[in-house]
């Protein structure tokens, strides 16, 4: 697809420098060399017009364009319609993400009407049959978007493509105060049904997690910075426990007999470790910087899990299970 984006723009009236073609392409100079080798190769000649500030065409000046770039022939079948059908209705049951999703439904309609599939739509009018969808999405409880969302998404998605600063009016959760700074940011997720964006704090050169909910104001800056060399927004990710991430401890779980087989067989990353115990059980150890997630996730096991260590975390869940025990504890006095 590299080849049939580097010709649409060589064959532009402007043609394009190698510059033009790192940028669109988002791939290196010697990449782009590649690219247009194997333009050559397929008899596309590739012409430097050096008059004219080295942008390269894909025929002489005053020559006929004789040439055609065949695209590819696309096909759907049934795993493809199901799964773009899937995605399309997945991503649009966000209302932060659902008029983006509606916008890019339509580009791609010419696509699939090209390949004689048309993207279904659950929308109907009166007389319509409504379209029922084959992969079902369970539900999932999500955050309440407000229409200012979506702005600030797209806002936001723009700044970090570019490397723009960004100045944001942010309300705290704690305070309820709004805040007004500059913001540098690096990348948004979704986690839980909400949409977050990681951004370092210029002022103070740490990188922090802004929930597009709480966003009160947001505007571009002409500032362009450099995103920090060290920050790794996949591996912060890459933690089940969730995004908010203190300092990384060790911990080990000992699961039931009857729950083991869920536990072993979900995605885990390959930092975690499994060892079947003499009693049946199953041990799981592993580092993780998110205690509160871990925390709730261990105590949704009940008496299925124990904790190993630390014995810091052992004595925290047993306190959370004392408080709850506590709540109910008169129900259970009565019986």
């Amino acid at each position: 697809m590299q080849i049939l984006a580097a010709a649409k723009l060589i064959g532009r009236l402007s043609g394009a420098t190698i510059g033009e073609l790192e940028e669109k392409l988002g791939i290196s100079r010697r990449s782009v060399y590649r690219v247009l080798k194997a333009l050559e190769d397929l008899k596309y000649p590739c012409y430097k017009d050096e008059e004219h500030g080295n942008r390269y065409r894909l025929t002489e000046p005053g020559r006929p364009t004789s040439w055609w770039l065949p695209l590819p022939s696309v096909s759907f079948d049934l795993e493809d319609r199901v799964l773009l059908d899937y995605l399309f209705e997945a991503v649009a049951l966000d209302p932060a993400l659902s008029q983006t999703v509606r916008k890019l439904r339509e580009k791609l309609a010419f696509v699939g009407a090209a390949a004689g599939y048309a993207f279904a739509s659950k929308e109907s009018g009166a007389g319509e049959v409504k379209h029922t969808s084959v992969l079902l999405k369970s539900f999932a409880l999500g955050k309440i978007s407000s229409s200012d969302v979506e702005r600030y998404f797209k806002i936001l998605l723009e700044a970090s493509a570019a490397h723009h600063a960004c100045e944001v009016s942010y309300e705290s959760r704690e305070s309820g105060d709004v805040k007004t700074y500059t913001i540098n940011p690096l990348g948004l997720f979704e986690s839980e049904g909400g949409l977050y964006c990681y951004v370092e704090v210029p002022r103070h050169g740490s990188i922090i997690i802004l929930a597009l909910e709480r966003i009160r104001e947001l505007k571009i800056l002409d500032d362009v910075f450099t995103p920090p060399t060290e920050f790794d927004a996949e591996k912060r990710l890459s933690d089940p426990f969730g995004i908010v991430q203190g300092e990384a401890f060790s911990v080990r779980l000992a699961f039931s007999e009857d729950q083991a087989p869920y536990i072993r067989d979900r995605a885990w990353p390959e930092s975690f470790h499994f060892e079947e115990l003499s009693d049946s059980r199953l041990e799981m150890s592993f580092e993780t910087g998110g205690l509160f997630g871990l925390k709730r996730w261990i105590i949704s096991w009940g008496a299925d899990v124990e904790v190993v260590e630390p014995d810091w975390l052992r004595k925290d869940i047993a306190e959370e299970l004392l408080q709850a025990y506590n709540i109910y504890r008169a129900e259970l006095a009565s019986k």
